[in-house]
This record gives C-alpha cells, sequence and structure tokens, in this order.
C-alpha cells in the first residue's frame, strides 16, 4: 500500500480562526488521495493535521497563533477534581435522572470541538482546502494501491461496541447504568468496590483465612480510584437507571455507518447553528469535513481488533443520538479529530466527558496493541485562551517545532511561551532533526508520474530538470527523509 499527495505549498496570508485576524495564517498544505495510517502518524509527529483529506502543517515562526501538537500519555493519565466531577455529573443523570446544574469545570465543550479551527468548524486550511485539485483516478495506479474491502467489526474494543450490520443483532450496552431510587438507600461506592474484589477472591478459590488476609492488606492500601472505576461505577443490585448511555465505534466505510448518516448529520447540523451560531453546512460539506478520510482501513496481527483507521464514537443515550467523536486509531495513539453533540445535554459537558471517554479508550486499546500509548489532542494554541483547556489533561507534551521531541507542557515550558509565541523547547543548541532531508536525499523523493513512480533523480533526468524544483525540495523538508522516500507525490 502507497500515500499518495498532491503537495499545493505554502497558504499564505488568509484569515486565522483564533485571534481573528484576516490575513494572518500561514500554512503549508496537500492533498491525500489515499494514506497509510503509518504515513500519517509518521507526519502528526512532525506536526501536521488532517482535515478530511486535507493535510496541512502551520508555519510556526511566521503564523499569528503557533500551533503545537499536544499529547497525553494514556498510560500514565491522573484524573484531575473537575474531570471527576463532570463524570459524577453524568453517572448521576444516568442514574436518576437529574439535570445538574453546571456549576464549571474550566473546560468549554464549544472550545473542545473546534479545537483545530475557528468555532465555525474550518480548520487553519486555506481557500485551497475547500476547491482541491481534481482528484486522482486510482484505476490508474491500481497496482500501486490495494484495494481494501469495508472493514466488519469485530468484538467489544475499550469498553465499546463495535457496530455490525443491523441484521446482526443489537450491540451490548456501555455501562454507566444507575438506580432511579428504591426502598433500600443505594450503597456507597468504596462498599461495591470491596464487595466485588471480595467475589473475586472467592472465585480464585481463597479459604477463609487466606480471604481475611487479603482484604485486610486491601484495606491498608491507599488506591487511588482509577479513570475507568469512575466511568463503569454500576448500579446496586435491583436497582433500575432512568438512562442507559451506550458507545457505539463505526468505521466510516460500514453499513452501520450508513445506516446512521442522516441521524449523525442531523446532531451535527445542530450543534452547528445552536452552539457556532453558524448557517448550517449540506450534508455533502458534512461529509467532506467529518466523514471521509485518505487513511486506508487496515487489520492485522499487530493492529487492534477493530482495525486502524478513521471512526467515529457514537454516543446513545437510550436510543437517541446524542454526541459523535470523530477519531484516527493510529498505530501510536488514538488521534481526536472532531467532537460534536445535541446542545439540549450540553450540561453533561459532555466535550470533557467524550475526552475522557476516548482517554479510557485508548487505554483499553494498549492492551491490545502495546503501540498505541498517547491520546492526541490536536493542537494547544497558548496565544489563545481557550486552547489552554488541553492542558488540564496531565501528563501532556508538547511537540518541539524545531527537532521534533517531546516536552512536558509543564511551569517551564508555559513560562517559554508566556514570553514568545513562538518557541523552540529543545533547549540543546547541537540537538538537530534526526528525519531531516539533504540536498542529497531530495533525489530519493518518490515521485508519482502517470500510471507508474520513480525516484526523483530519475524524473529529474525524465523531463530534463537539472536542478531540483523548490516545491519538491519543500514537501521533502516539511514531510521527512522517512515519509519522502516512502510517499508517493504525484506530478501531473
Amino acid at each position: 500500500m502507497f500515500t499518495i499527495v498532491d503537495f499545493y505549498g505554502k497558504q499564505a496570508d488568509y484569515s486565522c480562526g483564533y485571534c481573528k485576524q484576516p490575513t494572518s495564517c500561514q500554512t503549508h498544505g496537500m492533498w491525500a488521495h489515499t494514506m497509510t495510517c503509518q504515513d500519517y502518524q509518521d507526519l502528526i509527529d512532525r506536526g501536521w493535521r488532517r482535515s478530511g483529506c486535507y493535510c496541512y502543517k502551520p508555519e510556526m515562526h511566521t503564523t499569528c497563533c503557533p500551533s503545537y501538537t499536544i499529547k497525553c500519555d494514556a498510560t500514565r493519565f491522573r484524573l484531575s477534581k473537575s474531570h471527576k466531577k463532570t463524570i459524577k455529573r453524568v453517572n448521576k443523570f444516568l442514574k436518576d435522572g437529574v439535570r445538574a446544574k453546571d456549576d464549571g469545570d474550566g473546560t468549554s465543550d464549544a472550545d473542545r470541538s473546534a479545537e483545530d479551527g475557528s468555532a465555525g468548524g474550518d480548520l487553519e486550511m486555506g481557500d485551497v482546502a475547500r476547491n482541491p485539485r481534481k482528484e486522482l483516478n486510482l484505476d490508474n495506479v491500481k497496482a500501486l494501491v490495494r484495494k481494501e474491502d469495508g472493514p466488519v467489526a469485530r468484538d467489544a474494543v475499550g469498553g465499546m461496541c463495535l457496530a455490525k450490520d443491523p441484521s446482526a443483532g443489537s450491540s451490548s450496552d456501555l455501562s454507566t447504568k444507575s438506580s432511579t431510587g428504591g426502598r433500600n438507600p443505594p450503597k456507597k461506592a468504596k462498599l461495591l468496590r470491596i464487595e466485588r474484589k471480595r467475589e473475586k477472591l472467592i472465585q480464585k478459590g481463597l479459604k477463609p483465612e487466606e480471604l481475611d488476609k487479603e482484604m485486610q492488606e486491601a484495606k491498608g492500601k491507599n488506591v487511588e480510584k482509577s479513570l475507568e472505576d469512575f466511568l463503569a461505577e454500576e448500579p446496586a443490585e435491583g436497582e433500575q437507571s432512568a438512562h442507559r448511555l451506550k458507545l457505539v465505534i463505526v468505521c466510516t466505510s460500514s453499513n452501520e455507518f450508513k445506516r446512521t448518516k442522516q441521524i449523525s448529520f442531523g446532531v451535527y447540523k445542530k450543534y452547528q447553528t445552536e452552539v457556532h451560531n453558524d448557517p448550517p453546512n449540506s450534508i455533502e460539506e458534512y461529509l467532506d469535513f467529518l466523514v471521509k478520510s485518505p487513511l486506508q482501513y487496515t487489520t492485522g496481527q499487530n493492529s487492534p481488533s477493530c482495525g486502524f483507521g478513521s471512526f467515529h464514537q457514537q454516543y446513545w443515550l437510550d436510543d437517541r443520538l446524542i454526541a459523535v467523536g470523530v477519531i484516527d486509531i493510529l498505530p501510536s495513539c488514538v488521534s481526536s479529530v472532531y467532537f460534536f453533540y445535541d446542545p439540549e445535554y450540553r450540561f453533561l459537558s459532555l466535550g470533557t466527558y467524550a475526552s475522557l471517554r476516548e482517554l479510557a479508550f485508548t487505554r483499553k486499546m494498549q492492551q491490545h496493541t502495546p503501540s498505541i500509548t498517547n491520546y492526541y489532542m490536536g493542537f494547544y494554541i497558548h496565544s489563545c485562551p481557550k486552547m489552554r483547556y488541553k492542558s488540564n489533561l496531565y501528563p501532556s507534551y508538547l511537540l518541539c517545532p524545531e527537532v521534533y521531541s517531546w516536552h512536558p507542557l509543564d511551569a517551564k515550558v508555559v513560562a517559554m511561551l508566556d514570553k514568545s509565541k513562538y518557541c523552540r523547547f529543545n533547549e540543546n543548541p547541537k540537538a538537530v532533526d534526526q528525519n531531516a532531508v539533504s540536498s542529497e536525499d531530495v533525489l530519493d523523493v518518490l515521485i508519482l508520474h502517470g500510471s507508474s513512480y520513480k525516484r526523483y533523480g530519475q524524473y529529474m533526468k525524465t523531463v530534463g530538470l537539472t536542478v531540483p524544483a523548490k516545491n519538491t525540495c519543500t514537501y521533502a523538508k516539511l514531510v521527512g527523509k522517512v515519509c519522502s522516500s516512502r510517499m508517493l507525490l504525484y506530478e501531473g
């Protein structure tokens, strides 16, 4: 399988969705006709980001609002007090149906959903992204790109249901069930955890004296509740919940997605008009923005059971779709693309709640595929206060825009950004980009010309070039040595 891209070059002096200056944005862009998940993983680790099939990389030292790639180490994630309050708010609503007042957790859901662009939903891509070049006829390069059949759901992953075709029957529920009340008062969560632990020990066949010893040792330990503990709080035995929440993950090319496409579009349109006060997009614009993806769906021995590719996480409250998280599952991470929800349920702080769900999903995926350890949140824009909420997920790291090394988003880095919008985080003056492209490496850029491909050095001889084109050199520099020698750069 190959990645095929059409490089547009620099998109300069267009309006910024963050600071609202009319001619202050500077980015580089390319159109991905098809892309492997590994190539996209390598690209986002060099500061690239996708919107639909358009990929863009801010020119950090000249653009008005430098956008730093941010990730959270999901395996070491620690809940904050506000995170716990958000989960408890949702759990309480599911339990008894009470709509608790939003006491504020410091995170705007509207900010999170618009994390990579203006409130209207357009990412930092420039006008060219809305007027892409004519797409390639991939039938002419069948030998280069292997056709993939639509993915079929396999099993439950990360506490979510993998959607199957309607004929396959209903999917299992995802839990946060609670009681509407009853004659007996509900048991406290701590007591329930102790009882569950005792049951597990009994199932292991421990003798009474061994069981008492284990329970005493467990009681003496001050074990902090995990993210999964908070999300999986269950009702007491015999109790019923007012609502049922079910998360379903669907591949955007699956039959289940097609069945629910109009429903998810309806939620997006309502979100767009009521939260961002924008005129509604057509369904074609919705599909281009949040459904179409160049990522090739792949499965294999080293992939999670749901595969690598682009997915929608659907949040079903009883039988009603109330939110959708758009994500990419890549070899080393789960990458958040976008999130939208039914404004009627904004009191649940669904943006924050979904981030925690996606983190928990990443952690569960890591159990199946050890290489998936991080949750990517898009861009962190310190010069835009609305975007700083991403630093609330701990521990988080920012990508150095010069060396492409990762650095903790701590007080030291914050102080650097307070002094200057653009920063090189790697303070070692001798540190360099290990994936940099030399003048000789440019000759190894892989070129798609007509229905055949060749190295750029050979291509230059074919078309009579004596020196490498500036556009090709810029492309190689931005995507790095590894990707430039592996991806196919389209030259008509």
